[in-house]
């Protein structure tokens, strides 16, 4: 690949995988990003915010980092960019527009990943607080005033973006956007699977808005009909405003002889486990936040060749679709939800193909090079 001569700052606001610290979605989708955009041959280093990664820490120690990224105060960020100006800052959200907004040199690339007001609005412990809620709404509109360029976190957020754009005041034929998907470096399982019983997993971070259902009772069921065995790690994301109450079906899984519980662990030894599942079931209740997300649980599952277990509403839903990578149910839908789950358990032959469709669509669209060509072509589009 022909090097560029842009550099590119992604600036994050969580740790990214290397950290020695199990990772969320926010560092991961840096990390992607930042993992294609070196295939395309720009200079990139990832500014990690320090406080975030201190309080994941948690030690007197210096936080490890990774080649390529770096840990920057967060009120030190503009200083930062500046030295290194000209250059092309991409943020994700609108977290540090504060720090980055004046930067004299520094292109800004919005990058819209998560519905962040809809993140508020459904989380079931509080009423959206109405001035916490304003703020984050100015926050974001001076984040995109500002920006240069925005890329998308999938293709059915582009309206609700669009609806964003439109309340700044700028036309918005004259704002480069370009559909940027979550990028995962692939970790595909090589020769046949190891023999013994079909695992099935449910995995990733519990979030205060996408809570266990009644569906795990099936999950339950489907274990006892057939000869499978469940891995479960699902813990609560640090930065939930409170812990979540462990669901009582959940704990009911404790106590079955078929279930095996797995801690948090770093990114790489995540794909490895995953890589060694049959089935990732990634079910979840229908809300405004479900319906705009790029569950990363699932992206995740599908860079491991591994087919999914879906809600048919996500940013994800349509993708699963057309490349077979899995199933798709209504985890409301008992009748249905059975159904998929016996094909799932009982019909080895059927998750082979659903696992070569899991395969092809990590290939092409999940594969860090290839999601972020788009990002690439804004970068290039950008002014010097």
């Amino acid at each position: 690949m022909t090097p560029r001569d842009t550099r590119v700052i992604l600036v994050s606001n969580d740790v990214v995988p290397g950290s020695a610290v199990p990772v969320a979605a926010p560092g991961l989708r840096v990390f992607g990003l930042a993992e294609g955009l070196r295939r395309h041959g720009f200079d990139v280093t990832i500014a990690v915010v320090r406080h975030v990664a201190q309080r994941l820490w948690g030690r007197s120690l210096p936080v490890p980092t990774v080649a390529g990224t770096e840990l920057v105060a967060g009120h030190r960020l503009r200083q930062y960019l500046e030295a290194r100006a000209p250059a092309v800052a991409i943020i994700t959200n609108s977290n540090q527009i504060e720090h980055v907004d004046r930067s004299e040199g520094v292109r800004i690339v919005f990058d819209f990943f998560a519905p962040k007001m809809l993140e508020q609005l459904c989380h079931p412990d509080t009423e959206a607080p109405v001035r916490e809620l304003e703020t984050l709404r100015q926050r974001k509109l001076r984040a995109l005033r500002r920006a240069d360029a925005v890329i998308v976190n999938g293709r059915k957020k582009v309206p609700y973006v669009v609806a964003w754009l439109l309340q700044t005041g700028r036309d918005v034929r004259d704002i480069p956007t370009e559909v940027v998907n979550m990028a995962v470096p692939l970790h595909l399982r090589e020769g046949p699977r190891a023999p013994g019983p079909l695992r099935f997993a449910i995995a990733g971070y519990l979030q205060p808005w996408s809570v266990p259902g009644e569906w795990l009772a099936a999950l339950s069921d489907m274990v006892d009909k057939f000869d499978a065995r469940l891995h479960v790690l699902w813990p609560g994301h640090w930065g939930a405003r409170a812990a979540i109450a462990e669901h009582p079906l959940l704990a009911r899984l404790r106590d079955h002889d078929r279930v095996r519980f797995a801690t948090p662990m770093v990114f790489s030894a995540f794909q490895e486990f995953v890589a060694g599942m049959d089935v990732i079931v990634d079910l979840f209740d229908h809300n405004l936040e479900r319906e705009y997300a790029m569950v990363t649980r699932t992206i995740v599952a599908l860079s491991c060749g591994v087919p999914v277990i879906h809600p048919p509403f996500t940013e994800v839903s349509p993708m699963i679709a057309e490349w077979d990578a899995g199933w798709l149910v209504d985890p409301r839908d008992e009748g249905e939800l059975a159904s998929v789950l016996a094909a799932a358990a009982g019909a080895p032959e059927v998750s082979r193909r659903k696992a070569e469709g899991a395969r092809a669509m990590a290939a092409e669209c999940i594969d860090p090079g290839r999601a972020t060509a788009p990002l690439a072509r804004i970068l290039d589009a950008l002014p010097r």
